[in-house]
């Protein structure tokens, strides 16, 4: 388990780490507008990546089919694995890159999957 904390980079004045926080936030709130993405249980907007939680896998196969992506697999133990989708939101503008979006949701080993969700499994 990584119990490490995500630091500021020195080098990044705080009003502009603070600023590309809020872009990233506002560009998976627009995903979720746009395209009726599922919002999760908890959405963690950070400076290089904006995580989603999920409790459901089925919001894991809508993220998967509109926006793409390959999913890890982390064991979590006692049979429960942690799958995370690593994708990233549309480019609008020079003013607002595409944001990578992770989605993650627990998996228990006996849990039936989609077949789209296995695929996109990186072995």
């Amino acid at each position: 388990m990584n119990t490490q904390t995500t630091h500021r980079a020195t080098d990044v004045p705080f009003s502009e780490w603070m600023a590309r926080i809020e872009r990233n936030r506002l560009s998976v709130e627009t995903e979720h507008c746009v395209y009726s993405l599922p919002r999760g249980a908890r959405m963690e907007p950070g400076y290089g990546a904006v995580r989603i939680l999920t409790t459901n896998a089925d919001d894991l196969a809508v993220w998967l089919e509109v926006r793409g992506g390959t999913i890890s697999a982390t064991q979590a133990g006692d049979g429960v694995q942690v799958w995370t989708l690593r994708t990233a939101t549309e480019a609008e503008l020079p003013k607002y890159p595409a944001v990578t979006v992770l989605v993650s949701v627990l998996v228990t080993g006996d849990e039936q999957m989609m077949p789209e969700l296995l695929a996109a499994v990186a072995r």
